[in-house]
């Protein structure tokens, strides 16, 4: 897809509580940049509860996936300048499906990029080895993902397509035993139920869950945001269990280089 005109995304950021904003432009850049510079020459940090970029002098914006998740989901991979002003992604509605629209209302004929062909098994892992995201050799793209987390239980999802009806509408989420933690150490100072699904013996979600399997569908969500740092579509089947941002991030740096 190419992007015609330019959007501009305001609100507070998931962690920082700050308002941010995001304009997203069209250009004649024959890839996806972050303020001026390609996704795929940034360094990455997972360590957050989001995915950071780094730029060159030391700056970051934080929690990048879920506008980068749209992008990458609908197909946008090149002709796009997202400027950041405030130091993360605005929050928005915790999952992509806002961004999708607003990308959708402005997009224009399809433009295809070329392709990263996994042609071996290549694999992160955790320091607990249960955990892991793999990328294996595939004619196309797909994404089985498993996840197991007190109160939810084990969820599987295999996505194989269909991102904005299947993908988009999937809200981030925490347990509410962490809530008093992550607040502490600066995070989650934007969240709220408009914007995440909190879990603890009871689940809230603002309106109810969108699906029984909303958190794996997330995942899957974030996942597909996180390999966008490798500059390009990726044909490859990735398997991920119990993993995150780190091990994501961890494994979009192997096939940068590949």
């Amino acid at each position: 897809m190419r992007l015609r005109g330019k959007i501009i995304l305001k609100g507070l950021g998931l962690h920082t509580g700050r308002e941010c904003e995001a304009e997203i432009e069209g250009c004649d850049s024959p890839e996806v940049l972050m303020n001026g510079f390609p996704l795929r020459e940034l360094s990455l940090s997972g360590t957050n509860r989001g995915s950071d970029y780094i730029f060159p002098d030391g700056s970051r914006v934080k929690t990048c996936e879920h506008v980068l998740s749209a992008l990458a989901g609908l197909g946008f991979w090149s002709g796009v300048n997202i400027t950041v002003r405030g130091g993360e992604m605005p929050a928005l509605d915790g999952c992509s499906r806002e961004v999708c629209n607003e990308l959708l209302r402005n997009s224009e004929a399809e433009d295809k990029r070329e392709a990263l062909n996994v042609r071996e098994a290549v694999s992160v892992y955790g320091e607990d080895t249960s955990r892991f995201v793999a990328a294996l050799p595939y004619d196309g793209f797909r994404i089985t993902y498993i996840v197991e987390y007190k109160f939810i239980g084990a969820q599987v999802f295999d996505y194989t397509g269909g991102y904005y009806e299947d993908i988009s509408c999937a809200r981030t989420f925490a347990m509410a035993s962490d809530i008093e933690y992550l607040r502490s150490h600066g995070m989650a100072l934007g969240g709220s139920l408009d914007n995440a699904i909190v879990v603890g013996e009871e689940i809230q979600a603002k309106g109810g869950l969108h699906w029984p399997d909303e958190f794996v569908r997330h995942k899957v969500l974030d996942l597909i945001g996180d390999l966008a740092a490798v500059g390009r579509p990726v044909n490859a089947h990735i398997i991920a269990v119990k993993a995150g941002h780190e091990l994501h991030l961890k494994l979009a740096e192997k096939l940068r280089g590949a």
